[in-house]
């Protein structure tokens, strides 16, 4: 409910201007807010005076990302976000519904259908949230929003992923008694099957108005939770055995989300099926619905003056009870359409400078450049790996903490998200984008499908190779080049691990050729790979226990192994790869090439220069990018530098340099009048003439990326994306 502010709440949050409240507790207040565009979001802040404890602002962060991966179809779409903020806070659409137990309060229990379309849909959208291994721990009817589209799952302020144990202590019980799985009242372990507990109470409650063990004392419900039966009598007959089976105390012996899902019917709510759920709700519901999305565009109430709070204005009447059916169905319908204009399918990441424009740097001479204020910045987490920015058409493809998201490179708005949370099962050819199917999606086989640009959901499978187990959570998309798929994948019969050719014209596969299996838990057997010329070239870690790389390459039209070599490595592990038609170039305790023909060394660079090695525990030189012929890499804290390709003879080196820690981990980028490396400073400008750092630009990158025709930098930090001009 919309009631006015506090004479102390904020007048704006992040980039939002504060309307009204809509909830708080213990933990935070949830605000009405708008953007400058109009957009309309609820905003959940922290309260302040607990922004100080970590706990509390690692489980804001982790709220964030599980809602994240809910998205707009099950849940609240995430607009922006900043766990770090001195009070963190997090915008979603606003979605227009009253909580569940809201709507059961005001039109009585729900009719079977209801009920049935209302479990389908939860069981879908916890079943999305399962996949990416969080559970909700908390799902409760408050947490559930009735729209006239279907049900959304919101607040996770106590998810976590399955098995972490770092947020709970053991033998606390979190959660909320009533909904509770009995494993969670012992303070144990609640994972995927202790959410489908919560979720049958949830039903009962839909269904009959009071949860499965009845009200009273938290301390009284927590015992029958544990030891007491459900009170199923009023529970319509033909959903008691499935319901009995939920509430099951054993884990086990309860069904799973998918289950659940098929045994309620789940086709009648399905996602995209506009006003198929509005129909099945009371008219008292529908009136709900229409109230809320008239209340959220009339004037907001005015703050209340301190000391002493004025009394609320009276909230608004709600339609008339002569109203027909009908037109409270297009009433609430549109609502829902509404939504699409206040709240959005997806996220909205906001345009404006950097949080320092790189002001943390001392005065510029006048006669030098100044760092460029930033072309956009959104609200984009950064993976510790994974984190490269792709063009895709005229836009962008990159990870935003553990999903796929689309971007528009002009406006650094998102326009599409996709589940896919593992780096290596998506690739880009760099007009399209193509991942490989869920392997805990039913279907057995192998898949290739294309992403839409649109709302990233997967097409139908462009190749589909029977002959390869789709449910190995390893298989690996190399790449797409020439409209073929390389790709390493475990055979469905015998188990052995093959480098796969599969062509997305005719769907088929075209050859294969073994390679070793994965040996470190968390990657795929190569850790990447690519084609260049005529070669397909993979680097892959043989074993978890050693320092060196297994480089191996093959002949891109017979799948052949042309040769297979070894090379020492120190410090992180490549993630991508640098190559021209001649050689694959790395960088480590010195810089090397090999030739793509035989594996041979066809130059060394570093070796004995300037004293000994670094004893293999960390780089000595950074991480490489080829641009025009040089190699260009940061050699310890003494700067950039620049090899010829061919030769593998110093160019030039960074002059005037002193006083900064390069980040070896991030490669170097290069536009046509600066390269960009990254030291403890922020982003370091050298003019590529003087061989002088002009500028620095305060942050903290974890990947750069270079994009010469849009002529942008993009400089990803952990916490936020940025879009510099490219010079």
């Amino acid at each position: 409910m919309i009631s006015p502010l506090l004479h102390d709440d904020p007048h704006t949050v992040g980039p939002f201007r504060i309307l009204a409240r809509l909830g708080g507790g213990g933990m935070g207040t949830v605000y009405l807010g708008r953007s400058a565009a109009g957009r309309t979001v609820a905003v959940k802040t922290l309260h302040t005076r607990l922004a100080g404890d970590t706990t509390l602002r690692t489980r804001f962060r982790l709220e964030t990302d599980a809602a994240r991966v809910m998205g707009a179809v099950h849940g609240a779409a995430v607009v922006d976000a900043d766990p770090q903020a001195p009070t963190p806070w997090l915008a979603t659409e606003y979605v227009l519904g009253p909580p569940l137990d809201t709507a059961v309060e005001a039109g009585g229990p729900l009719p079977e259908p209801a009920v049935r379309a209302l479990g389908a849909a939860l069981a879908a959208g916890l079943e999305q949230l399962h996949r990416s291994e969080v559970v909700h721990r908390d799902l409760k009817p408050s947490n559930i929003l009735v729209t006239a589209q279907g049900p959304r799952i919101i607040d996770f302020g106590i998810a976590r992923a399955f098995g972490d144990e770092h947020l709970t202590n053991v033998g606390s019980a979190v959660g909320t008694p009533a909904f509770m799985s009995p494993e969670q009242a012992a303070g144990l372990e609640h994972a995927a099957a202790g959410d489908v507990f919560a979720l049958a109470g949830v039903l009962i409650f839909a269904a009959t108005g009071t949860g499965p063990f009845g009200g009273g004392a938290p301390t009284d419900l927590l015992y029958r939770v544990r030891f007491g039966e459900p009170d199923l009598g009023r529970v319509p007959e033909s959903l008691r055995e499935l319901l009995a089976r939920c509430l099951a105390k054993d884990p086990a012996h309860r069904p799973s989300t998918g289950e659940l899902h098929g045994a309620l019917g789940g086709a009648a709510a399905a996602p995209g099926d506009r006003g198929g759920f509005a129909v099945l709700l009371p008219d008292a519901v529908l009136r709900e619905i229409a109230r809320r999305s008239d209340e959220v565009w009339r004037e907001p109430p005015p703050r209340l003056a301190p000391p002493v709070p004025t009394e609320a204005p009276r909230a608004d009447a709600a339609p008339a009870a002569g109203v027909s059916r009908r037109r409270l169905l297009a009433v609430a319908g549109g609502a829902l359409l509404g939504g699409g204009v206040l709240g959005g399918a997806g996220w909205a990441l906001f345009s404006g400078p950097s949080d320092n424009g790189g002001g943390g740097t001392k005065k510029d001479a006048v006669d030098r450049p100044k760092p460029p204020s930033a072309l956009w910045s959104a609200g984009l987490w950064c993976p510790e790996s994974g984190g490269e920015v792709m063009p895709v058409g005229r836009n962008l493809a990159m990870r935003a903490g553990i999903v796929l998201c689309g971007i528009n490179a002009e406006s650094g708005q998102s326009t599409w998200q996709a589940n896919i949370a593992d780096v290596w099962r998506s690739a880009t050819d760099g007009t399209r984008l193509y991942a490989l199917r869920d392997y805990q999606e039913d279907a057995a086989a192998l898949a290739v499908c294309e992403v839409s640009q649109t709302d990233g959901q997967l097409g139908k499978p462009l190749a589909e190779l029977a002959a390869f187990t789709g449910k190995e959570q390893y298989n690996q998309l190399l790449c797409v080049a020439g409209g073929t798929a390389y790709l390493v994948a475990r055979a469905a019969s015998g188990g052995r691990w093959y480098l796969v050719a599969a062509d997305l014209g005719t769907g088929k596969e075209r050859w294969r050729s073994p390679v070793d299996a994965p040996q470190s838990k968390g990657f795929p057997a190569a850790l990447y790979g690519g084609v260049v010329g005529s070669r397909v070239v993979l680097c892959a870690y043989p074993a978890s226990d050693t320092k060196f790389l297994r480089l191996s390459a093959y002949d891109k039209g017979s799948g052949k192994q042309a040769w297979a070599v070894s090379e020492t490595f120190a410090g992180a592990p490549p993630t991508r790869l640098v190559a021209d038609e001649h050689n694959l170039y790395l960088a480590a305790d010195t810089l090397t090439a090999r030739r793509l023909s035989d594996g041979g060394l066809e130059w060394l660079f570093g070796n004995g220069r300037d004293g000994e090695g670094s004893g293999g525990d960390q780089r000595r030189y950074g991480a490489p990018t080829l641009q025009d012929g040089v190699v260009y890499s940061v050699r310890e804290d003494q700067g950039l530098l620049a090899v010829d390709a061919l030769s593998g003879t110093l160019n030039w080196q960074e002059q005037g340099l002193s006083g900064r820690k390069s980040k070896r981990d991030v490669a170097p980028a290069v536009g046509k009048r600066y390269a960009y490396c990254v030291d403890d400073k922020g982003v370091r400008a050298v003019d590529l003439k003087s061989r002088k750092a002009v500028w620095t630009y305060a942050s903290e990158p974890v990947v750069l990326t270079a994009d010469a025709q849009g002529g942008r930098l993009y400089v990803r930090q952990e916490k936020r994306t940025l879009a510099l001009p490219l010079a």
